[in-house]
């Protein structure tokens, strides 16, 4: 463990983010591909199941958070050298998150028939999303371990074999995908049900692969008595957790509200805004990749109290996310309208996605920002104020501009969009005082 320390806390920013970055690209595919597979079925299959995917985002980044949460303040212990405390700590964090995915399951399930009427799909898109959402959501547990497990990985420094089992999973999903879509081997058609089963079956395969990497190469060993000492971890997980999956969560129901505007505006658009973010996702690997290999270096650093070397590390990455948010947007929109015939023919469908997508070019910089700041301040243990601040301006400041600009100026989905950007900014500007503030710096675990 002790070398393991020094090699984490010293790495280079590119070091350690490269696997994490082409992990996140790879992990990218995966929607894609069902939405591609979807597609092959019918553009309506596509975008009823696309329309779910803002409320399984919020599910996901959920876990995700109180994963990362667990995973900052294992990367304190080891900063500081308390080895016990960081093997107990990511036992609870691997038991907890299980939980965490048992309790999502039996509550989605009972309601998958509900969501997407909630939503405000009628008629065969909404059929497609029940049939997708009741098939998924026995596979949230192992969706909860993947998290977990990728993020107490990445805390050892180990990233490389996050893209390991990255790549293992994609490549198993696409075969799944091909199999019960196609009815190969005896199997009946599946469609929707299959692309969803053959989801929910990936993420089992990932888990495994990455407990077998947690296990064997960073040399984590469970024990019973780890849990007797959630009694002095649990606090602080929670402490750090809770606003930590609050502010992701906002976001996401957020992103349902404008996904229930969208759909409100028409099939085409919300077929658009589908297709089209599916692409504008691409723009955020660079930004996502440096940002998680930061987090990383900033909860070993604060274990290990070199603030002012975790601050430079802070706004160096803001840099290059920045950098690469806008360069990366500007390439996607660049080359929109070949991009999305890959899902579609339709000209009007073509036409308003090559919009958004130049939308997104607005959007990405702030994003990058508000990722990099957001994940530092959890990384050192101040994951109220992205929180509660972060929240409060999305859904007043961001909402209102992004309904004036939908319906009040009639720009419909490019409206929405617009607001979306300017949401991002409104937060990035509040997130960054808060890091210049210093006051992160007393919030430390250890």
């Amino acid at each position: 463990m002790k070398h393991v320390q020094k090699e984490v806390k010293d790495r280079s920013l590119l070091g350690l983010s490269w696997p994490l970055i082409l992990t996140f690209a790879v992990g990218m595919i995966q929607p894609m591909m069902d939405s591609w597979f979807l597609s092959r079925t019918s553009e309506t299959a596509a975008a009823g199941v696309g329309a779910m995917m803002p409320i399984l985002a919020a599910l996901f980044t959920a876990i995700h958070a109180f994963s990362q949460s667990g995973a900052s303040i294992t990367s304190q212990y080891i900063g500081a050298n308390q080895k016990a405390h960081a093997r107990s700590t990511q036992t609870l964090v691997i038991f907890g998150s299980f939980l965490l995915g048992v309790a999502l399951t039996l509550i989605i399930f009972p309601i998958s028939g509900y969501i997407p009427r909630w939503m405000g799909l009628e008629g065969t898109p909404a059929e497609y999303a029940r049939q997708f959402l009741c098939v998924v959501a026995f596979g949230f547990a192992f969706r909860a371990l993947q998290s977990t497990l990728t993020a107490l990985i990445a805390t050892h420094g180990i990233t490389i074999w996050n893209l390991i089992g990255n790549v293992l999973t994609i490549a198993s999903n696409a075969v799944m995908n091909y199999i019960f879509l196609e009815g190969l081997f005896g199997l009946p058609k599946m469609g929707v049900y299959g692309v969803g089963l053959a989801t929910a079956l990936s993420w089992l395969i990932s888990s495994i692969i990455l407990w077998l990497a947690l296990r064997f190469k960073a040399q984590h060993k469970s024990h019973r008595r780890d849990l007797k000492r959630s009694r002095i971890i649990l606090p602080d997980w929670l402490r750090i957790g809770l606003p930590a999956a609050a502010e992701p969560i906002s976001f996401q129901l957020f992103q349902v509200f404008i996904t229930a505007m969208v759909v409100y505006v028409g099939t085409t658009a919300m077929t658009a805004r589908v297709f089209a973010g599916n692409f504008a996702a691409l723009s955020v690997i660079l930004g996502v990749g440096f940002g998680s290999g930061n987090q990383i270096l900033i909860g070993h650093l604060v274990g290990a109290h070199d603030f002012k070397k975790a601050s430079k590390r802070a706004y160096q990455t803001i840099a290059i996310g920045c950098t690469s948010g806008l360069i990366l947007s500007i390439l996607v929109a660049l080359n929109g309208e070949f991009l999305i015939r890959f899902f579609t023919d339709n000209p009007e469908v073509i036409h308003l996605g090559c919009l958004c997508l130049w939308c997104d070019v607005a959007v990405q910089p702030f994003k990058a920002v508000n990722f990099i700041i957001t994940t530092s301040l959890r990384a050192a243990g101040d994951s109220k104020f992205p929180a509660f601040v972060g929240s409060g301006m999305m859904w007043t400041l961001g909402l209102a501009t992004a309904l004036i600009l939908a319906f009040v100026l009639d720009l419909g989905l490019v409206g929405l969009w617009l607001g979306m950007a300017s949401d991002e900014f409104y937060r990035s500007i509040a997130n960054l005082w808060r890091w210049r503030s210093g006051r992160w710096q007393t919030k430390a675990v250890v």
